[in-house]
């Protein structure tokens, strides 16, 4: 059930604590510690999306000229935007990709995240309805948000992106085993061997 949804794949962020350690954006780095051919973070993301969705968009910023040119030729949708944080990337996306159903808005710094769990998110949005897998009682990534929640993501800014929509009851809450679902990014040894 890929119809009425649209896959965004956020990947316009600094990554300033994987920078801090090794001097290198962390989307570019090979997804496994230890195999410098392993395929890069947000191209293993990338690959994993493809298809879950009827449309897969990669949001990325303007002045991050490396990745853009990285991601020429891969089946993707690219949406390179002038941010100020997650929240204003997403209200971009949202703006300029709209979904009759929703969308299914996923990290580029979660590479391991399994196919079957993107599927389960996907076919389970709803238009009035907000979804997210579940690892160990904690809501993780991706998260599936419907299309009447679209005025509240056009007015997202900065860098916090929608966390506040998915405090409430109103969350149906995905219980999936994958633990990839918790698992971002953030510093080199966050990387699995």
């Amino acid at each position: 059930m890929r119809g009425g949804v649209r896959t965004l794949l956020l990947a316009a962020g600094v990554g300033s604590r994987y920078r801090a350690e090794s001097d290198s954006d962390k989307l570019l780095a090979p997804s496994r510690a230890g195999d410098p051919h392993s395929t890069p973070v947000l191209l293993a993301a990338l690959h994993t999306l493809q298809g879950v969705a009827e449309e897969l968009v990669v949001v990325v910023r303007a002045d991050n000229a490396a990745l853009i040119e990285r991601l020429r030729g891969e089946p993707c949708n690219l949406l390179v935007v002038e941010t100020n944080g997650l929240g204003h990337s997403l209200a971009q996306a949202v703006r300029a990709h709209p979904a009759e159903r929703g969308w299914l808005v996923a990290l580029g710094d979660m590479p391991y995240v399994r196919r079957d769990t993107l599927l389960a998110v996907a076919q389970a949005i709803r238009p009035k309805g907000l979804v997210a897998p579940v690892y160990q009682d904690q809501l993780g990534h991706p998260r599936g948000i419907g299309s009447a929640y679209r005025e509240q993501l056009l007015a997202l800014d900065g860098e916090r992106g929608a966390q506040t929509l998915f405090q409430g009851d109103a969350v149906q809450r995905l219980a999936l085993d994958d633990p990839a679902v918790l698992r971002d990014i953030d510093r080199p040894g966050d990387r699995l061997a």
